[in-house]
């Protein structure tokens, strides 16, 4: 197997994997926590849904004169900056998760 390919395979793993951790904590949170995690697990669903279509249905800009330009389209950098801001917040939201775990097993009182 070529690298090229393993490393995609890790990547699709590794944003399937934290989708379905940040749907895990959206429905076993309340409040506004579990908004915020909806939210990171919508950014993260819509925009990989989003790349998938276009790397699927690919749109292939063309210059004036007719010649293909060989650039990204627009469309497919704004699904990828989507997926980074979700996993952004989501990972954000996990350091948040650790530090509050850290704090309070910190403030407990020694059971003697």
């Amino acid at each position: 197997m070529q690298w090229d390919v393993m490393m995609l395979i890790a990547v699709i793993i590794f944003i399937v994997g934290l989708f379905v951790a940040t749907l895990n904590i959206t429905l076993r949170t309340k409040g506004l926590k579990r908004l915020y995690w909806l939210f990171c697990s919508l950014l993260i669903g819509l925009g990989s849904l989003a790349v998938i279509y276009f790397l699927a249905f690919p749109e292939q800009p063309t210059l004036p004169v007719g010649n293909l330009s060989g650039e990204m389209p627009a469309a497919l950098g704004l699904a990828g900056l989507v997926i980074r801001i979700g996993i952004s917040a989501a990972l954000i939201g996990f350091i948040v998760m650790a530090a509050r775990r850290l704090i309070l097993l910190s403030k407990k009182p020694d059971a003697r």
